[in-house]
Protein backbone atom coordinates (compact mmCIF):
# COMPACT_ATOMS: atom_id res chain seq x y z
CA UNK A 1 0.00 0.00 0.00
CA UNK A 2 2.70 2.33 0.91
CA UNK A 3 4.40 1.84 -2.74
CA UNK A 4 1.30 2.75 -4.36
CA UNK A 5 0.96 5.83 -2.13
CA UNK A 6 3.98 6.77 -3.55
CA UNK A 7 3.27 6.20 -6.87
CA UNK A 8 0.46 8.49 -6.69
CA UNK A 9 2.73 11.24 -5.56
CA UNK A 10 4.69 10.35 -8.35
CA UNK A 11 2.39 10.58 -10.99
CA UNK A 12 0.91 13.77 -9.33
CA UNK A 13 5.13 15.40 -9.01
CA UNK A 14 4.47 14.74 -13.16
CA UNK A 15 1.12 16.67 -14.04
CA UNK A 16 1.94 19.10 -11.47
CA UNK A 17 5.31 19.99 -13.36
CA UNK A 18 6.09 21.69 -16.57
CA UNK A 19 9.11 20.55 -18.70
CA UNK A 20 10.70 22.83 -21.06
CA UNK A 21 13.05 21.22 -23.85
CA UNK A 22 15.23 24.49 -24.69
CA UNK A 23 17.33 24.09 -27.87
CA UNK A 24 20.03 26.47 -29.99
CA UNK A 25 20.58 25.77 -33.65
CA UNK A 26 22.79 27.70 -35.41
CA UNK A 27 21.14 26.71 -39.36
CA UNK A 28 24.17 28.32 -41.63
CA UNK A 29 22.68 31.01 -43.56
CA UNK A 30 19.31 30.93 -44.09
CA UNK A 31 18.42 33.68 -46.60
CA UNK A 32 15.25 34.44 -48.36
CA UNK A 33 14.61 35.35 -52.05
CA UNK A 34 14.22 39.43 -51.64
CA UNK A 35 17.33 41.52 -52.69
CA UNK A 36 18.45 44.01 -49.89
CA UNK A 37 21.78 44.89 -50.88
CA UNK A 38 23.00 43.44 -47.44
CA UNK A 39 22.86 39.57 -48.36
CA UNK A 40 26.26 37.55 -48.68
CA UNK A 41 27.35 37.40 -52.33
CA UNK A 42 26.33 33.51 -52.63
CA UNK A 43 22.69 33.82 -51.52
CA UNK A 44 21.92 37.06 -53.65
CA UNK A 45 18.59 35.88 -55.29
CA UNK A 46 18.99 33.78 -58.69
CA UNK A 47 22.57 33.97 -58.48
CA UNK A 48 24.87 30.70 -57.83
CA UNK A 49 21.92 28.36 -58.26
CA UNK A 50 20.11 30.23 -54.93
CA UNK A 51 16.30 29.92 -56.43
CA UNK A 52 13.15 29.09 -54.76
CA UNK A 53 13.35 25.70 -55.72
CA UNK A 54 16.28 25.52 -53.58
CA UNK A 55 15.33 27.94 -50.91
CA UNK A 56 12.36 25.37 -50.74
CA UNK A 57 14.94 22.19 -50.18
CA UNK A 58 16.36 24.51 -47.36
CA UNK A 59 13.49 25.37 -45.83
CA UNK A 60 12.49 21.63 -45.50
CA UNK A 61 15.80 20.24 -44.49
CA UNK A 62 15.71 23.06 -41.21
CA UNK A 63 12.14 21.89 -40.47
CA UNK A 64 12.92 18.39 -40.53
CA UNK A 65 15.70 18.74 -37.98
CA UNK A 66 13.67 21.09 -35.83
CA UNK A 67 11.10 19.01 -36.00
CA UNK A 68 12.89 15.51 -34.74
CA UNK A 69 14.78 17.56 -31.72
CA UNK A 70 11.39 18.16 -30.68
CA UNK A 71 12.18 20.99 -28.30
CA UNK A 72 9.20 23.44 -27.07
CA UNK A 73 11.61 26.43 -27.69
CA UNK A 74 14.68 26.88 -30.20
CA UNK A 75 17.11 29.74 -30.22
CA UNK A 76 18.30 30.00 -34.02
CA UNK A 77 21.14 31.87 -35.60
CA UNK A 78 21.90 33.09 -39.45
CA UNK A 79 18.60 34.23 -40.39
CA UNK A 80 18.45 37.06 -42.62
CA UNK A 81 14.67 38.48 -41.34
CA UNK A 82 11.49 38.02 -40.09
CA UNK A 83 10.23 37.47 -43.62
CA UNK A 84 11.83 34.04 -44.15
CA UNK A 85 11.70 32.96 -40.40
CA UNK A 86 7.83 33.42 -41.08
CA UNK A 87 8.37 30.90 -43.74
CA UNK A 88 10.49 28.41 -41.78
CA UNK A 89 7.47 28.32 -39.14
CA UNK A 90 4.86 28.00 -41.67
CA UNK A 91 7.04 25.12 -42.80
CA UNK A 92 6.92 23.65 -39.91
CA UNK A 93 3.25 23.82 -39.54
CA UNK A 94 2.98 22.45 -43.02
CA UNK A 95 4.87 19.02 -41.60
CA UNK A 96 2.91 19.04 -37.92
CA UNK A 97 5.20 20.90 -35.99
CA UNK A 98 3.76 24.38 -34.80
CA UNK A 99 5.88 26.70 -33.39
CA UNK A 100 2.54 29.44 -32.94
CA UNK A 101 5.41 32.29 -31.64
CA UNK A 102 8.81 33.99 -33.05
CA UNK A 103 10.72 36.73 -32.34
CA UNK A 104 13.83 38.05 -34.24
CA UNK A 105 16.88 40.77 -33.43
CA UNK A 106 15.50 44.31 -35.40
CA UNK A 107 19.29 45.03 -36.16
CA UNK A 108 19.19 47.20 -39.74
CA UNK A 109 22.70 46.95 -40.96
CA UNK A 110 23.38 42.95 -40.35
CA UNK A 111 22.68 40.44 -43.57
CA UNK A 112 21.82 37.79 -40.56
CA UNK A 113 19.97 37.82 -37.30
CA UNK A 114 18.99 36.09 -33.90
CA UNK A 115 15.66 34.50 -33.69
CA UNK A 116 13.44 31.78 -31.50
CA UNK A 117 10.67 29.78 -32.42
CA UNK A 118 8.54 28.95 -29.14
CA UNK A 119 5.22 26.55 -28.88
CA UNK A 120 5.04 28.98 -25.37
CA UNK A 121 4.18 32.00 -25.32
CA UNK A 122 6.33 35.00 -25.39
CA UNK A 123 5.74 38.29 -23.29
CA UNK A 124 7.95 40.68 -24.71
CA UNK A 125 11.78 40.71 -26.60
CA UNK A 126 14.61 42.85 -26.73
CA UNK A 127 17.78 43.62 -28.86
CA UNK A 128 21.14 44.15 -26.76
CA UNK A 129 23.04 46.15 -28.90
CA UNK A 130 26.91 45.81 -28.96
CA UNK A 131 28.22 49.20 -30.59
CA UNK A 132 25.33 51.72 -31.85
CA UNK A 133 25.62 52.45 -35.52
CA UNK A 134 28.01 48.98 -35.79
CA UNK A 135 27.39 45.97 -37.68
CA UNK A 136 27.74 43.50 -35.11
CA UNK A 137 24.53 40.81 -34.54
CA UNK A 138 22.96 42.02 -31.54
CA UNK A 139 21.61 39.92 -28.80
CA UNK A 140 17.95 38.90 -28.70
CA UNK A 141 16.53 38.71 -25.27
CA UNK A 142 13.24 37.21 -24.89
CA UNK A 143 10.44 36.58 -21.86
CA UNK A 144 8.54 33.88 -21.74
CA UNK A 145 5.02 34.28 -20.66
CA UNK A 146 5.06 31.96 -17.47
CA UNK A 147 5.08 32.44 -13.87
CA UNK A 148 8.11 32.52 -12.92
CA UNK A 149 9.25 34.65 -15.59
CA UNK A 150 12.44 32.76 -17.51
CA UNK A 151 14.43 35.31 -19.51
CA UNK A 152 16.20 33.71 -23.02
CA UNK A 153 19.13 35.22 -23.96
CA UNK A 154 19.82 34.27 -27.68
CA UNK A 155 23.88 34.73 -29.06
CA UNK A 156 25.70 34.72 -32.29
CA UNK A 157 29.20 36.14 -31.62
CA UNK A 158 31.46 37.46 -33.87
CA UNK A 159 33.32 34.69 -35.79
CA UNK A 160 36.96 32.80 -35.51
CA UNK A 161 37.75 34.67 -38.60
CA UNK A 162 38.85 37.69 -36.27
CA UNK A 163 40.87 37.28 -32.79
CA UNK A 164 39.06 37.49 -29.32
CA UNK A 165 38.89 41.18 -28.93
CA UNK A 166 36.25 41.14 -31.39
CA UNK A 167 34.00 38.95 -29.23
CA UNK A 168 34.42 40.33 -25.68
CA UNK A 169 32.18 42.96 -26.49
CA UNK A 170 29.35 40.28 -26.96
CA UNK A 171 29.55 39.42 -23.63
CA UNK A 172 30.40 42.78 -21.95
CA UNK A 173 27.09 44.17 -23.33
CA UNK A 174 25.28 40.99 -21.98
CA UNK A 175 26.99 41.05 -18.57
CA UNK A 176 25.71 44.43 -18.22
CA UNK A 177 22.09 43.54 -19.05
CA UNK A 178 22.42 41.25 -16.53
CA UNK A 179 24.07 42.56 -13.77
CA UNK A 180 20.49 45.61 -13.99
CA UNK A 181 17.97 42.23 -13.45
CA UNK A 182 16.32 42.10 -10.76
CA UNK A 183 17.89 39.70 -7.62
CA UNK A 184 17.34 36.18 -8.75
CA UNK A 185 16.25 36.39 -11.67
CA UNK A 186 15.94 33.07 -13.85
CA UNK A 187 17.34 33.52 -17.13
CA UNK A 188 19.78 31.26 -19.65
CA UNK A 189 22.14 31.94 -22.17
CA UNK A 190 22.51 30.16 -25.45
CA UNK A 191 23.66 30.34 -29.16
CA UNK A 192 26.80 30.35 -31.28
CA UNK A 193 29.13 31.80 -28.86
CA UNK A 194 31.88 31.20 -31.75
CA UNK A 195 34.30 30.23 -29.13
CA UNK A 196 35.16 26.88 -27.25
CA UNK A 197 33.85 26.31 -23.75
CA UNK A 198 37.38 26.13 -22.39
CA UNK A 199 38.57 28.67 -24.98
CA UNK A 200 40.47 29.89 -22.34
CA UNK A 201 42.82 26.67 -22.00
CA UNK A 202 42.71 26.16 -26.12
CA UNK A 203 42.83 30.03 -27.52
CA UNK A 204 44.83 29.42 -30.62
CA UNK A 205 47.99 32.31 -30.84
CA UNK A 206 46.55 34.39 -34.01
CA UNK A 207 43.60 34.72 -32.25
CA UNK A 208 44.90 35.88 -28.38
CA UNK A 209 44.97 39.49 -28.96
CA UNK A 210 43.66 40.03 -25.41
CA UNK A 211 46.26 38.61 -22.98
CA UNK A 212 44.44 35.43 -22.66
CA UNK A 213 41.40 37.36 -21.67
CA UNK A 214 38.12 34.85 -23.14
CA UNK A 215 34.46 36.26 -22.97
CA UNK A 216 33.02 33.41 -22.52
CA UNK A 217 35.03 32.33 -20.11
CA UNK A 218 36.17 35.38 -17.68
CA UNK A 219 33.61 37.51 -18.72
CA UNK A 220 30.77 35.53 -17.98
CA UNK A 221 32.63 34.03 -15.06
CA UNK A 222 32.29 30.21 -16.47
CA UNK A 223 35.71 29.69 -14.76
CA UNK A 224 36.84 30.75 -11.04
CA UNK A 225 40.98 30.99 -10.86
CA UNK A 226 41.90 28.84 -13.77
CA UNK A 227 39.41 26.10 -13.35
CA UNK A 228 35.80 25.93 -14.82
CA UNK A 229 32.60 26.23 -12.95
CA UNK A 230 31.38 22.93 -12.39
CA UNK A 231 27.98 22.79 -11.26
CA UNK A 232 28.01 21.44 -7.81
CA UNK A 233 30.09 24.60 -6.89
CA UNK A 234 28.33 27.01 -8.81
CA UNK A 235 27.73 30.21 -7.13
CA UNK A 236 25.70 33.97 -7.41
CA UNK A 237 27.32 36.06 -9.99
CA UNK A 238 29.05 32.86 -11.87
CA UNK A 239 27.50 30.58 -14.66
CA UNK A 240 27.83 27.41 -15.71
CA UNK A 241 28.64 26.06 -19.19
CA UNK A 242 26.41 23.00 -19.77
CA UNK A 243 28.94 21.58 -22.07
CA UNK A 244 30.81 20.06 -19.12
CA UNK A 245 28.06 17.31 -18.25
CA UNK A 246 29.56 15.51 -21.24
CA UNK A 247 32.57 13.38 -21.37
CA UNK A 248 35.44 15.81 -22.45
CA UNK A 249 36.20 13.73 -25.89
CA UNK A 250 31.97 14.55 -26.24
CA UNK A 251 31.84 18.39 -25.77
CA UNK A 252 31.89 19.48 -29.73
CA UNK A 253 28.91 20.67 -31.74
CA UNK A 254 30.82 22.20 -35.24
CA UNK A 255 33.65 20.00 -36.71
CA UNK A 256 35.90 22.39 -39.06
CA UNK A 257 38.77 20.66 -41.06
CA UNK A 258 39.00 17.85 -38.04
CA UNK A 259 38.85 21.08 -35.39
CA UNK A 260 35.81 19.46 -33.30
CA UNK A 261 34.99 22.83 -30.45
CA UNK A 262 31.73 23.48 -28.10
CA UNK A 263 31.25 26.71 -29.86
CA UNK A 264 27.34 26.52 -29.34
CA UNK A 265 26.00 26.66 -26.22
CA UNK A 266 23.97 26.61 -23.02
CA UNK A 267 24.72 28.56 -20.03
CA UNK A 268 23.14 28.76 -16.95
CA UNK A 269 23.15 31.08 -13.83
CA UNK A 270 22.82 29.52 -10.12
CA UNK A 271 19.08 30.86 -10.01
CA UNK A 272 18.46 27.75 -12.58
CA UNK A 273 20.52 25.09 -9.97
CA UNK A 274 18.76 26.83 -6.56
CA UNK A 275 15.93 24.33 -5.42
CA UNK A 276 13.33 27.50 -6.73
CA UNK A 277 11.30 28.11 -9.52
CA UNK A 278 12.81 26.87 -12.98
CA UNK A 279 15.77 24.22 -12.48
CA UNK A 280 17.96 22.87 -15.26
CA UNK A 281 17.29 19.04 -15.60
CA UNK A 282 20.70 17.97 -14.67
CA UNK A 283 22.06 15.27 -17.04
CA UNK A 284 19.89 16.53 -19.41
CA UNK A 285 22.19 18.09 -22.13
CA UNK A 286 23.20 16.93 -25.05
CA UNK A 287 23.78 17.03 -28.68
CA UNK A 288 21.40 16.59 -31.35
CA UNK A 289 23.12 13.09 -33.54
CA UNK A 290 20.79 11.61 -36.06
CA UNK A 291 22.12 9.59 -38.85
CA UNK A 292 21.09 11.85 -41.32
CA UNK A 293 23.35 15.00 -40.03
CA UNK A 294 26.11 12.60 -40.92
CA UNK A 295 27.66 12.13 -44.51
CA UNK A 296 31.36 9.60 -44.88
CA UNK A 297 33.74 9.35 -42.40
CA UNK A 298 31.59 11.39 -39.83
CA UNK A 299 31.61 14.36 -41.50
CA UNK A 300 28.44 16.55 -40.39
CA UNK A 301 26.81 17.34 -43.83
CA UNK A 302 26.14 21.16 -44.22
CA UNK A 303 24.72 22.98 -46.56
CA UNK A 304 26.38 22.17 -49.84
CA UNK A 305 27.58 24.88 -52.01
CA UNK A 306 29.77 23.51 -54.63
CA UNK A 307 32.04 25.14 -57.73
CA UNK A 308 30.04 28.43 -56.79
CA UNK A 309 26.61 26.90 -56.56
CA UNK A 310 24.06 25.59 -53.97
CA UNK A 311 22.68 21.89 -54.71
CA UNK A 312 20.39 21.78 -52.34
CA UNK A 313 21.77 19.37 -50.14
CA UNK A 314 22.62 18.76 -46.82
CA UNK A 315 22.12 20.89 -43.74
CA UNK A 316 24.23 22.58 -41.42
CA UNK A 317 28.08 23.14 -40.27
CA UNK A 318 26.59 23.22 -36.75
CA UNK A 319 24.94 20.64 -34.51
CA UNK A 320 22.14 21.41 -32.51
CA UNK A 321 22.36 21.40 -28.45
CA UNK A 322 19.66 21.47 -26.20
CA UNK A 323 18.54 20.67 -22.22
CA UNK A 324 15.25 20.58 -19.99
CA UNK A 325 14.31 22.71 -17.42
CA UNK A 326 11.72 21.60 -14.94
CA UNK A 327 9.23 23.80 -13.19
CA UNK A 328 6.94 22.60 -10.15
CA UNK A 329 9.29 19.64 -9.21
CA UNK A 330 11.19 21.02 -6.05
CA UNK A 331 7.86 22.00 -3.88
CA UNK A 332 6.92 18.21 -4.58
CA UNK A 333 9.97 17.44 -3.07
CA UNK A 334 9.62 19.67 -0.05
CA UNK A 335 6.09 18.80 1.05
CA UNK A 336 6.44 15.37 0.62
CA UNK A 337 9.82 15.49 2.94
CA UNK A 338 11.65 13.01 1.39
CA UNK A 339 9.33 10.35 -0.07
CA UNK A 340 10.13 11.51 -3.28
CA UNK A 341 13.71 10.28 -3.00
CA UNK A 342 12.66 7.18 -0.98
CA UNK A 343 10.05 6.64 -4.49
CA UNK A 344 13.44 7.03 -7.05
CA UNK A 345 15.15 4.30 -5.03
CA UNK A 346 12.23 1.97 -4.96
CA UNK A 347 12.31 2.16 -8.69
CA UNK A 348 15.81 2.71 -9.76
CA UNK A 349 17.91 -0.85 -10.20
CA UNK A 350 20.90 0.80 -9.73
CA UNK A 351 19.82 2.10 -5.96
CA UNK A 352 22.40 2.43 -3.59
CA UNK A 353 21.16 1.85 0.10
CA UNK A 354 20.71 5.42 1.83
CA UNK A 355 23.39 5.03 4.53
CA UNK A 356 25.92 4.10 1.58
CA UNK A 357 24.62 7.38 -1.16
CA UNK A 358 27.73 9.67 -1.19
CA UNK A 359 27.01 13.66 -0.23
CA UNK A 360 25.71 15.15 -3.31
CA UNK A 361 28.38 18.14 -2.79
CA UNK A 362 26.02 20.62 -4.04
CA UNK A 363 27.53 24.20 -3.63
CA UNK A 364 30.45 22.82 -2.48
CA UNK A 365 33.80 24.46 -2.89
CA UNK A 366 36.54 22.35 -4.93
CA UNK A 367 38.50 22.21 -1.13
CA UNK A 368 35.84 19.95 0.33
CA UNK A 369 35.72 17.45 -2.50
CA UNK A 370 36.69 13.97 -0.86
CA UNK A 371 39.66 12.35 -1.59
CA UNK A 372 39.82 9.37 -3.16
CA UNK A 373 42.34 6.81 -4.31
CA UNK A 374 42.54 5.05 -7.85
CA UNK A 375 41.81 1.74 -6.57
CA UNK A 376 38.54 3.17 -4.98
CA UNK A 377 37.70 4.46 -8.34
CA UNK A 378 38.17 1.18 -10.24
CA UNK A 379 35.76 -0.41 -7.62
CA UNK A 380 32.91 2.25 -8.49
CA UNK A 381 30.82 1.19 -11.86
CA UNK A 382 30.46 5.39 -11.78
CA UNK A 383 31.26 8.52 -9.69
CA UNK A 384 27.74 10.20 -7.99
CA UNK A 385 30.06 13.49 -7.37
CA UNK A 386 33.70 14.66 -7.79
CA UNK A 387 36.26 13.02 -6.09
CA UNK A 388 40.14 14.59 -5.82
CA UNK A 389 43.35 12.14 -6.61
CA UNK A 390 46.52 13.39 -4.99
CA UNK A 391 49.94 13.01 -6.10
CA UNK A 392 49.00 11.26 -9.20
CA UNK A 393 51.88 10.36 -11.99
CA UNK A 394 51.40 10.21 -16.04
CA UNK A 395 53.24 7.84 -16.76
CA UNK A 396 51.91 7.41 -20.67
CA UNK A 397 50.65 9.89 -22.80
CA UNK A 398 49.03 9.28 -26.55
CA UNK A 399 47.48 12.29 -28.32
CA UNK A 400 44.49 13.78 -25.55
CA UNK A 401 44.84 10.68 -23.34
CA UNK A 402 46.82 9.23 -20.51
CA UNK A 403 47.62 6.71 -18.16
CA UNK A 404 48.24 7.54 -14.13
CA UNK A 405 49.16 5.81 -11.26
CA UNK A 406 50.00 7.16 -7.54
CA UNK A 407 52.35 4.16 -6.58
CA UNK A 408 54.76 2.17 -8.35
CA UNK A 409 52.70 -0.78 -6.65
CA UNK A 410 48.88 0.59 -6.92
CA UNK A 411 46.63 0.48 -9.86
CA UNK A 412 46.70 2.45 -13.33
CA UNK A 413 43.90 4.23 -14.98
CA UNK A 414 42.95 5.40 -18.36
CA UNK A 415 42.42 9.39 -19.12
CA UNK A 416 40.11 8.99 -21.58
CA UNK A 417 40.46 12.33 -24.17
CA UNK A 418 40.86 14.45 -21.37
CA UNK A 419 44.58 14.88 -20.45
CA UNK A 420 45.40 17.51 -22.93
CA UNK A 421 46.77 19.75 -20.59
CA UNK A 422 48.46 17.10 -18.78
CA UNK A 423 52.09 16.40 -19.54
CA UNK A 424 54.10 12.79 -19.00
CA UNK A 425 56.21 11.92 -16.51
CA UNK A 426 54.53 15.23 -14.34
CA UNK A 427 52.80 14.61 -10.79
CA UNK A 428 49.86 16.25 -10.02
CA UNK A 429 46.46 16.74 -7.92
CA UNK A 430 43.49 16.26 -9.94
CA UNK A 431 39.23 16.20 -9.53
CA UNK A 432 37.94 13.65 -11.31
CA UNK A 433 33.84 14.20 -12.26
CA UNK A 434 33.14 11.39 -14.47
CA UNK A 435 33.80 7.97 -15.18
CA UNK A 436 32.65 4.86 -17.37
CA UNK A 437 33.46 1.41 -18.02
CA UNK A 438 34.28 0.78 -21.84
CA UNK A 439 34.41 -3.09 -23.12
CA UNK A 440 36.15 -3.65 -19.60
CA UNK A 441 38.49 -1.16 -19.18
CA UNK A 442 37.87 1.93 -16.00
CA UNK A 443 38.51 5.40 -18.25
CA UNK A 444 38.40 8.73 -16.82
CA UNK A 445 36.84 11.07 -19.23
CA UNK A 446 36.62 14.18 -17.49
CA UNK A 447 39.17 15.66 -14.72
CA UNK A 448 40.81 18.94 -14.01
CA UNK A 449 44.18 19.42 -12.48
CA UNK A 450 44.60 21.22 -9.29
CA UNK A 451 47.94 21.89 -9.33
CA UNK A 452 51.54 20.45 -10.44
CA UNK A 453 53.45 18.73 -7.76
CA UNK A 454 56.83 18.00 -9.68
CA UNK A 455 58.16 15.73 -11.55
CA UNK A 456 58.60 11.81 -11.71
CA UNK A 457 60.77 9.09 -13.88
CA UNK A 458 57.49 7.82 -15.54
CA UNK A 459 59.85 4.61 -16.32
CA UNK A 460 59.60 3.48 -12.67
CA UNK A 461 55.85 3.02 -13.03
CA UNK A 462 55.82 0.79 -16.16
CA UNK A 463 54.89 -3.25 -15.64
CA UNK A 464 57.46 -5.66 -17.20
CA UNK A 465 55.79 -7.50 -19.72
CA UNK A 466 55.04 -11.17 -18.09
CA UNK A 467 52.48 -14.44 -18.24
CA UNK A 468 51.19 -13.17 -15.00
CA UNK A 469 50.08 -9.61 -15.81
CA UNK A 470 48.11 -10.70 -19.27
CA UNK A 471 46.02 -13.47 -16.73
CA UNK A 472 44.99 -11.45 -13.75
CA UNK A 473 42.32 -8.77 -14.28
CA UNK A 474 44.00 -6.46 -11.98
CA UNK A 475 46.92 -5.39 -14.49
CA UNK A 476 44.05 -4.02 -16.84
CA UNK A 477 44.83 -0.61 -17.52
CA UNK A 478 48.53 -0.99 -16.94
CA UNK A 479 51.47 0.09 -19.17
CA UNK A 480 53.80 -3.11 -19.85
CA UNK A 481 57.08 -2.38 -21.72
CA UNK A 482 59.54 -4.18 -24.01
CA UNK A 483 57.93 -7.53 -25.48
CA UNK A 484 59.23 -9.48 -28.83
CA UNK A 485 57.36 -11.88 -30.75
CA UNK A 486 55.62 -13.23 -33.83
CA UNK A 487 52.27 -11.82 -35.36
CA UNK A 488 49.76 -13.80 -36.61
CA UNK A 489 45.88 -13.96 -36.79
CA UNK A 490 45.36 -10.55 -34.03
CA UNK A 491 48.14 -12.18 -31.41
CA UNK A 492 51.75 -11.89 -30.66
CA UNK A 493 52.97 -15.16 -29.96
CA UNK A 494 55.52 -15.40 -27.18
CA UNK A 495 57.75 -18.03 -26.00
CA UNK A 496 54.56 -19.95 -27.11
CA UNK A 497 52.01 -19.06 -25.94
CA UNK A 498 49.78 -15.96 -27.85
CA UNK A 499 47.97 -13.15 -26.63
CA UNK A 500 45.56 -11.20 -28.40
CA UNK A 501 46.93 -7.91 -30.05
CA UNK A 502 44.47 -4.98 -30.91
CA UNK A 503 45.62 -1.79 -32.91
CA UNK A 504 43.83 1.51 -32.52
CA UNK A 505 42.16 2.93 -35.60
CA UNK A 506 45.07 4.52 -38.37
CA UNK A 507 47.90 2.43 -37.02
CA UNK A 508 49.68 0.06 -39.89
CA UNK A 509 49.70 -3.70 -38.81
CA UNK A 510 52.64 -6.26 -39.31
CA UNK A 511 52.29 -8.88 -41.92
CA UNK A 512 51.08 -12.33 -41.09
CA UNK A 513 54.03 -14.24 -39.50
CA UNK A 514 56.01 -11.16 -39.17
CA UNK A 515 58.40 -10.88 -36.19
CA UNK A 516 57.90 -7.50 -34.06
CA UNK A 517 58.82 -5.79 -30.61
CA UNK A 518 56.05 -3.83 -28.85
CA UNK A 519 57.52 -0.73 -26.53
CA UNK A 520 54.87 0.28 -24.91
CA UNK A 521 50.83 -1.32 -24.98
CA UNK A 522 48.63 -0.84 -22.52
CA UNK A 523 46.83 -4.13 -21.34
CA UNK A 524 43.16 -3.55 -22.03
CA UNK A 525 39.74 -6.26 -21.69
CA UNK A 526 37.70 -7.81 -24.37
CA UNK A 527 35.71 -10.45 -23.93
CA UNK A 528 36.48 -11.87 -20.41
CA UNK A 529 40.32 -11.93 -21.27
CA UNK A 530 43.71 -9.34 -20.83
CA UNK A 531 44.64 -7.77 -24.28
CA UNK A 532 47.44 -5.75 -25.20
CA UNK A 533 46.35 -2.50 -26.74
CA UNK A 534 49.17 -0.73 -28.94
CA UNK A 535 47.89 3.22 -29.42
CA UNK A 536 50.78 4.83 -31.57
CA UNK A 537 52.47 3.71 -34.76
CA UNK A 538 55.90 4.49 -32.91
CA UNK A 539 55.00 2.14 -30.11
CA UNK A 540 55.84 -0.87 -31.74
CA UNK A 541 58.89 -2.23 -34.38
CA UNK A 542 58.60 -4.87 -36.98
CA UNK A 543 61.50 -6.65 -38.40
CA UNK A 544 62.37 -9.08 -41.20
Amino acid sequence: MKIINLLFILLLSFANAKILKIASYNVENLFDMQYSGLEYKEYIPRRHNWTEAILQKKLIHIAEVICDLDAEIIGLQEIENDRILKRLQKTLERVGCRYRYRAITDTKRTPIHNAILSKIALKKKKDIVIFRNGRQRSILEVDLKSDPKLTLFVNHWKSKAGPESGRIPYAKALMKRISILPSRSEYLILGDFNTNYNEYQTMDSRHNDTGGRTGINHVLKTIRGKALIRLHALERGYHYNLWLELPTYARWSHNFFGDKEGIDAIVIPQSLHDGKGWEYQEGSFGVFKPNYLFGKRGRVKRWEYKHSRHTGKGYSDHLPVYASFVLGMNSVRKQEGGLWERLLSLFSSNATPTSQKEPSHRGMPEKEIRISTIADLISREKIASPVKLQDIKVIWKSRDSAVIKQSEQGRAILLYRCAKTLDIGKRYDLVVYQKKRYKGLDELTDIAALRLRGSVDADRYLTPFSFRVMQERRFVGEIVSEMEGRYSKGKITINGTGYPLYFKKGIKRPKEGQKIRILRAQIGYYKNHNELVVWNQNDYQSGE
